[in-house]
């Protein structure tokens, strides 16, 4: 893997900094276990107790912002202090309830133009109920959120996910049974909505336009966009075109419905059933993106060129164990890479076992890796790189 040079590129969205916040703020201690108790330089921020799926982002003022669904809702709390204390939690959605069932559905955040803080979700189904995108935003630090919008005018939603950039753009995509129905089974439809107005109002919801590829998204998995300098936005996701299962990244101008698919991995997995572990993408410091993913029961990470041309590589565990799931790649200013995943059943009950290891600038095993603990199977944890350099992960495992 090319080096990469100092630096640390956010992932998701490139933004202004935030507001730290003002007057008398509660302060929750949640005692998390730190650097110094696993080898490598890496920490471990213990997310609040029962949390699902934390999703999370630090910007360039040090702010580490976080999002988790507990209670059948969906909850924001920051930290200015590398996750040793975290704001009073806010809740997100003001109607309604989140879905957190099956590890990786839960609200999901971008960080946009002065400080915005975007959420989407989708509402907790059960039989009967329509479920749709919802979107919420807060323009005072997190501070408060602005009632629900509804992003999809149809229901049967999954994979809800968004992205922003500093010039006022929010950019959600899902996706949805819709006409004319997929012949491939459990395939459904890419769909979008852009904000160019810092998420004040959205156009209209659009299948998404692909030029070298179906928009056929495996029915269940979810996906994750990336803002990308000079006007452009990704999405890597589980294609189901043909039934292969395996990972693609969208790319195109993130104030238009226009893309051109990169192929991440060639396992061509053929399946007629959804495997419910979608991607992780993120930025490196120059700019080349990676790719975590699940294929086969085990997972991989991988990296792309800055111009999103290519992926390379296709990096399994030190251990290459069966019933890997719910793969994070992120990179530190030095090149390293950290991988987080978890070994275990993608279910609503038992527990899983939650791993890292770190890997060299040449993508070669750094010898350093470990087990953070038991975690409730049916969520997911998180990892960052702070502003120190480390490395860090968010999870509710317990040794």
């Amino acid at each position: 893997m090319k080096r990469f040079a100092s630096g640390f590129a956010l992932l998701g969205s490139i933004v202004l900094p935030c507001c730290v916040l003002l007057g008398a703020v509660l302060l929750l201690e949640f005692t998390p276990l730190r650097a110094e108790t696993l080898t490598g330089g890496v920490a471990v921020i213990q997310a609040p107790a029962n949390a699902i799926a934390p999703d999370v982002l630090m910007d360039p003022a040090g702010t580490l912002h976080m999002v988790y669904g507990l209670d059948h809702h969906g909850w924001y709390q920051q930290s200015t202090n590398h996750g040793l204390s975290f704001t009073a939690p806010v809740k997100i959605d003001s109607a309604g309830s989140v879905e957190t069932r099956m590890g990786e559905r839960g609200p999901k955040l971008a960080l946009g133009q002065n400080g915005a803080v975007h959420v989407v979700w989708m509402d907790e189904w059960s039989p009967g109920v329509k479920t749709f995108v919802r979107y919420s935003r807060s323009l005072d630090s997190g501070r408060t959120f602005l009632p629900s919008q509804t992003l999809s005018p149809m229901s049967g939603v999954d994979g809800a996910t968004v992205t922003a950039d500093s010039k006022g753009n929010v950019v959600a995509f899902w996706h949805v049974m819709a006409d004319p129905k997929p012949q491939v089974k459990e395939a459904t439809w890419l769909f979008t909505t852009r904000s160019a107005n810092r998420g004040a109002s959205f156009g209209p919801a659009e299948k998404v336009n692909i030029a070298n590829l179906s928009a056929l998204a495996c029915s269940m998995c979810m996906m994750r966009p990336l803002a990308l300098p000079g006007g452009q936005v990704a999405l890597a996701f589980r294609s189901a075109e043909d039934s292969i299962r395996d990972f693609y990244v969208l790319k195109g101008p993130i104030s238009e419905n226009r893309f051109t698919a990169v192929r991440v991995n060639r396992d061509n997995w053929n399946i007629d059933f959804c495997p419910m572990c979608g991607p992780e993408l993120r930025l490196a410091p120059e700019g080349q993106a990676l790719c975590a993913f699940m294929t086969r029961h085990h997972v991989y990470w991988a990296v792309a060129d800055p111009e999103l041309k290519q992926f390379r590589m296709h990096v399994p565990t030190p251990g290459h164990e069966e019933d890997e799931i719910y793969p994070s790649a992120v990179a530190n200013p030095n090149g390293e890479v950290l991988f987080l995943w978890q070994v275990g059943p993608m279910a609503t009950k038992g527990e899983a076992t939650v791993k890292w290891a770190l890997y060299t600038k040449e993508s070669k095993p750094a010898e350093k890796a470990g087990v953070i603990g038991k975690s409730f199977a049916g969520t997911k944890a998180a990892a960052f790189v702070g502003q120190d350099g480390k490395f860090y992960i968010v999870t509710t495992a317990k040794p």
